[in-house]
């Protein structure tokens, strides 16, 4: 496949020449690349497509309005192959307002098969014998211009998406999970960008936060505080900025001046010379909160005990366990231990009150839907 034309575009033109490709096309495989690894404000940096018989590159910093693609995409006409497409998806969304009206994931799809591993890369050294190096996973895709190696790596990434396709999907027709597969990709096109903004409470997330006693907790608040505004300005990751870690090692030392930094683990030169003042300053304002004001872990949701869902819940994932065996499937795929505790939790007595249930699907319910009744209410 090394010698497949590929195109590299750049330009506004290119990008309608692009559309004007891909329209005549029923199948296209897309990929992405994005530099979370290395920005505060992530962004698409890379377009991988692919038709049956060219590949493109295009570059959405060059060119920052892709609506000549939305209308593509969109075309229920027109199947898009992506490979672990969540992130892809709402990426796409978020940033150029692009949706898809018919996917297929082929992570997915192998995960409904059963296989072992679902990567692309183990994918592919599968059904084509090819190895694909890993080595620019986390390269810093917002630069110009990329490398030979780098290009290389992101075609790969679209070539085998089509021929993958072709492979997975008769084999979930042989296996009689086409239907599964269909009905998981229609939800895969509805996701929507989520993570939510820096709150000073997100400091709760830091590994060891609730651990740590309670005027320890504000001073982490703080510097949680510091570290996302410093963040902000150099857009960069809060964690290349100073670690998790090391933010607790602060909070448990509380520091008072530039010569205890000594003491303080995780905490480089290079990064005491940068913000040890405001390090200092964070910590003082720790130091400040008055016990009233100390922060109050978030408690989460709490139900109340029941028994009887409970024991509906151990029943099912004791059925789970024994049907992802029968099945060859992985019992996360068969069914999420949230779908477990919907059917819990909704006490259904017959397969017609499966129907609505947040989280459980029509083709769950149309597989399982029976021996899930009678697992919940056994006969006495």
């Amino acid at each position: 496949m090394d010698t497949r034309p590929w195109e590299w575009i750049d330009t506004v033109p290119g990008l309608e020449g692009l559309a004007r490709d891909i329209e005549k096309e029923k199948i296209i495989g897309i990929d992405t690349e994005s530099d979370s690894f290395h920005h505060y404000q992530e962004q698409v940096c890379l377009v991988q497509v692919s038709t049956k018989a060219r590949d493109y590159l295009l570059d959405p910093i060059a060119v920052k309005d892709l609506s000549a693609l939305a209308r593509v995409f969109a075309d229920p006409k027109r199947e898009v192959i992506l490979h672990g497409s969540d992130y892809d998806i709402v990426c796409l969304k978020r940033d150029f307002s692009i949706r898809f009206a018919r996917i297929f994931d082929t992570v997915l799809g192998a995960q409904l098969l059963g296989y072992p591993a679902t990567g692309l890369s183990a994918l592919i050294e599968r059904h084509f014998g090819v190895k694909v190096s890993k080595q620019h996973q986390r390269d810093e895709w917002y630069q110009r211009p990329l490398s030979e190696s780098q290009i290389h790596y992101a075609l790969t990434d679209t070539r085998y998406l089509l021929p993958l396709r072709e492979i997975i999907r008769d084999e979930l027709i042989a296996k009689k999970r086409l239907a599964w597969a269909e009905e998981e990709f229609e939800l895969l096109t509805r996701r929507e960008w989520t993570r939510e903004a820096f709150r000073p409470d997100h400091f709760w997330k830091i590994r060891g936060a609730r651990e740590l006693p309670r005027r320890e907790q504000a001073i982490l608040r703080e510097l949680a505080i510091m570290r996302d505004l410093r963040s902000q300005a150099a857009n960069r990751p809060p964690f290349k900025v100073i670690a998790d870690h090391a933010l607790t090692s602060i909070s448990h030392a509380k520091p008072k001046t530039s010569a205890d930094f000594k003491r303080v683990r995780g905490l480089s030169p290079l990064m005491v010379r940068r913000l040890g003042d405001e390090i200092l300053e964070a910590v003082r304002r720790g130091m400040a909160v008055a016990e009233k004001d100390f922060p109050l872990a978030p408690k989460g949701e709490r139900r109340p005990g029941d028994p009887s869902v409970s024991k509906r819940l151990d029943a099912l994932k004791e059925w789970r366990k024994k049907k992802a065996v029968e099945l060859d499937l992985d019992p996360g795929v068969l069914a999420p231990l949230s779908t477990l505790q919907a059917l819990a939790r909704s006490g259904a007595s017959a397969a017609r009150e499966l129907d609505g249930i947040a989280g459980v699907t029509r083709w769950r319910v149309h597989e399982f839907g029976r021996e899930w009744i009678a697992v919940m209410n056994p006969k006495a």
